[in-house]
């Protein structure tokens, strides 16, 4: 009889591996034992930390998709790699005697403890686990990250000249390099220093129908070895441990007893706990589970929230009022890849933003995992938003992440959203329901966990074919033709009226309709892809009569903003109004200087006649001032007020002020024509402006008057950004460009980079004005239109005028 072994390619995993095969040749001399080499994921990429690339699994799930095939029947593992838990179908078989579990410092320091090395030392690994307890034994050790297998890391040490790393002392004796000349090896107590759970452990994986593999390991299973696996691996398993998170545990066999050690961490090595339970080794797996409750209760004492909420169905205007407000309080957003991008602007500036897009047959991330994602950062006591597209539990799986929540003690909350059964199909001018024609509607998911198009269906197609009310099919459109099949073969009449609308509500929305004879067809001349909703019913005519959205002027124009993200909010919501995409790109930032300056003016506002704002910033940002001086609008009763442009004029009055003077034109040359004839020579001017403002205005009023300008903020470039928008501009995707001012303009092409200019080219270029239209032409940029007046209202207008073209 032949059994096929596999494992990984490394040097210590073929070393353990042979070993292991000759323990069981020499056992069952009858049978023949071959070893099958599988590389994993976790092999082929060493250039980045576990916790960055996924999780333990990179190193088993190829090896475990062989078992469940029958490519090989045993694979086998260092223990400590193993997640928590195991595909459905697998199971880990009994273990042979555990090879020392302790991990130990290499260093090229003639020492024979940690409290030895020089001090300030560097020290390289990779685990969390060994950063935390190394911190906290010799805080001032700096520690650095490191991959590879152990002679890689071992060659690393010395080419870096690196005061030591930390391995495991299992690996270093299988492969005959625990002792060397070459490096001293300082071993780290276990009881102090807490391994991996089941470190120097090796694990049998097999299938759990593999009766003849369970008999094979039995016959050379070590009882103490078992006892600490059952008691580690439960510790484990009940925390959900995985790479990301500093976990440790470790079995000791007295002589009639067992002392389990726990280990368990925040995520970000802040802070963790180590807790210690006694009991009988028939217990092993109880006193796990109980320590990792013990674990659990000390480091959460005080858990955060999750909240389960829905995103609407596209337009970031469906987002909920409660919805938004959790998204701008929240320390985690975790959302999916229907949710809109947009949403991401209102997360405050350090929260933790985590995609976990999920569209079919492309998971970034597996459901399982997201449950854990959630109930470990619920466990860490942050407030956490789990935003999904539509509403949560409308075939959202939000149920299934509830649960999770629920077992594990996380509060959570559900917020729900406008689905796409509704305001999708209402976008695309389809009722869901409509009192000439239905009185009810039924919800199908395309997505089931058998195939229902298969013939072994879950779906009832005899029910659905004589259902008068409208259908609606969520992502089924890979299904579209044989759904349509199945409703025409059930008795529904082929003329039904049908449609498929792709992205709704979205800017990229688009519809066609047809009948359930033709619709296929139609959908596929189309193009039309996921994510795409298809509806079956007479709604479907009302159509032409209640569509709005893909009437509106600006729908489907992709529109590029480029001012800063805290006066974008104005360009935005007109451009959606319209029907347009406005795509958020910030290029500049404002950033307040020269406080003390300016409140030294706000004291002094008495000994002037005239003050000019010339921007909403100089309004904001010198009514901050105002206010840590202790006071207000009174403080302007015998000046004369100038605002340059509408939103200028708007931010004094919204505090009270009524500007006196607004020039027709907002240019600094239409500003000093129009002041010229208020002032003489007993004037004395305030200006508190842009550190980048012309110095044009002041030059030619100090020509006449006293004048004075203080410096309140200055713009500087914004680098985050929550989109790119290179690729769409090279596919010609966008078609129209925002300037607001000259450092907009250099910002925008210093991020996209000058050697972009004719991609930049290819959408049309809209300037608030001649100094904006300036800059343009310097760095190359075509100018296609110049707002006629020199408003955000002014460059829409140019939009909407050109789009009717």
């Amino acid at each position: 009889m032949n059994i096929k072994v596999g494992t990984r390619g490394s040097t210590l995993a073929r070393i353990q591996s042979q070993w292991l095969i000759d323990v069981l040749a020499k056992a069952h001399p009858q049978i023949n034992f071959e070893m099958v080499i599988i590389k994993t994921k976790g092999d082929l990429i060493q250039n980045k930390p576990l916790d960055k690339i996924g999780d333990k699994g990179l190193f088993t799930k190829e090896l475990e998709e062989a078992l469940l095939s029958g490519e090989i029947q045993m694979a086998i593992h260092s223990m400590k790699d193993m997640p928590s838990r195991l595909p459905e179908g697998l199971l880990l078989t009994v273990p042979t005697g555990r090879e020392d579990p302790r991990d130990v410092l290499l260093t090229p320091h003639k020492i024979k403890s940690l409290a030895e090395l020089p001090k300030n030392a560097v020290v390289a690994t990779g685990s969390k686990r060994r950063i935390y307890q190394l911190q906290k034994l010799r805080p001032d050790v700096e520690i650095v990250g490191i991959r590879g297998n152990i002679d890689t890391r071992i060659r690393k040490m010395q080419e870096q000249k690196l005061d030591g790393i930390i391995l495991a002392a299992a690996g270093l004796k299988r492969i005959g390099r625990f002792e060397d000349s070459d490096y001293q090896t300082v071993t780290l107590p276990e009881t102090t220093f807490i391994p991996a759970p089941a470190q120097g452990i090796l694990a049998v994986e097999i299938r759990a129908d593999n009766e003849l593999a369970k008999d094979l390991m039995g016959a050379i299973c070590d009882a103490n070895t078992l006892v600490q696996m059952k008691g580690e691996r439960s510790f484990l398993k009940a925390l959900d441990g995985s790479c990301h998170i500093p976990i440790g545990a470790y079995c000791e066999i007295k002589e009639e007893t067992i002392k389990l050690y726990g280990l368990y961490g925040l995520e970000d090595g802040s802070q963790a706990v180590v807790q210690t339970i006694e009991g009988l080794p028939e217990e092993a797996e109880i006193l796990g589970e109980k320590l990792a409750k013990m674990c659990y209760r000390e480091l959460y004492k005080k858990p955060g929230k999750v909240y389960l909420a829905g995103g609407g169905c596209g337009d970031p205007g469906l987002l909920t009022v409660k919805a938004k407000e959790i998204l701008q309080k929240a320390d985690v957003v975790v959302y999916d890849a229907l949710v809109n991008d947009v949403f991401l602007n209102d997360a405050k500036d350090e929260a933790e933003i985590i995609y976990v897009g999920k569209r079919a047959g492309n998971h970034a991330m597996p459901q399982e995992e997201i449950n854990a994602l959630l109930v470990r950062k619920g466990r860490e006591g942050k407030l956490v938003l789990r935003l999904k597209g539509g509403d949560p539990y409308v075939f959202g799986r939000g149920g299934e992440e509830g649960e999770d929540l629920y077992d594990a003690g996380v509060p959570f909350e559900v917020i729900p959203g406008i689905t796409s059964v509704i305001g999708g199909l209402a976008y695309a001018g389809i009722p869901i329901t409509h009192r000439d024609c239905v009185s009810s509607f039924h919800v199908i998911t395309g997505h089931l966990k058998s195939n229902a198009y298969d013939g072994s269906s879950d779906l009832d197609w005899p029910v659905l074919g004589k259902l008068k009310g409208t259908i609606v099919f969520l992502m089924g459109v890979k299904n579209l033709k044989k759904i349509c099949e199945e409703l025409v073969n059930n008795g529904m009449n082929p003329e039904m009226p049908a449609a498929v609308v792709y992205r709704a509500s979205t800017p990229y929305q688009r519809v066609v309709t047809g009948n359930l004879e033709t619709i296929y067809d139609i959908a596929t001349a189309a193009k039309i892809t996921a994510p795409s909703l298809i509806v079956v019913g007479e709604v479907v005519n009302k159509r032409e009569k209640l569509r709005f959205f893909d009437e509106k002027p600006l729908f489907g124009k992709n529109i590029i903003v480029t001012r800063s993200r805290e006066q974008s909010s104005q360009m935005v919501e007109k451009i959606a109004e319209l029907g347009g995409n406005a795509i958020e790109f910030p290029t500049i930032r404002i950033a307040p200087i020269n406080g003390a300056a300016c409140d030294d003016k706000v004291k002094k506002l008495k000994e002037y006649t005239h003050i000019i704002f010339t921007s909403i910033n100089g309004v904001e940002i010198f009514f901050d001032s105002l206010n840590r001086c202790g006071k207000d609008a009174r403080a302007f009763g015998n000046l004369h007020i100038t605002a340059i442009g509408e939103g200028t004029r708007k931010a004094l009055s919204d505090r009270g002020l009524q500007a006196d003077f607004v020039p027709d034109k907002y240019v600094g040359e239409e500003l000093v024509s129009g002041l010229l004839p208020l002032i003489d020579k007993d004037s004395k001017i305030l200006i508190p402006r842009s550190k980048n403002a012309r110095v044009y205005v002041v030059e030619e009023l100090a020509k006449v008057c006293s004048v004075d300008e203080v410096q309140t903020y200055e713009t500087v470039r914004e680098d985050h950004a929550t989109v790119n928008p290179l690729e769409m501009l090279e596919n010609k995707e966008i078609d129209y460009i925002t300037f607001t001012s000259s450092t907009t303009v250099q910002f925008f092409v210093e991020k996209i980079g000058a050697e972009h200019i004719d991609a930049i080219n290819t959408a049309k270029c809209i300037s608030i004005g001649p100094q904006t239209s300036k800059k343009c032409v310097e760095l190359g940029i075509n100018v296609d239109i110049e707002a006629e007046k020199y408003t955000i209202q002014g460059m829409v207008d140019a939009i909407l005028k050109d789009a009717e073209k």
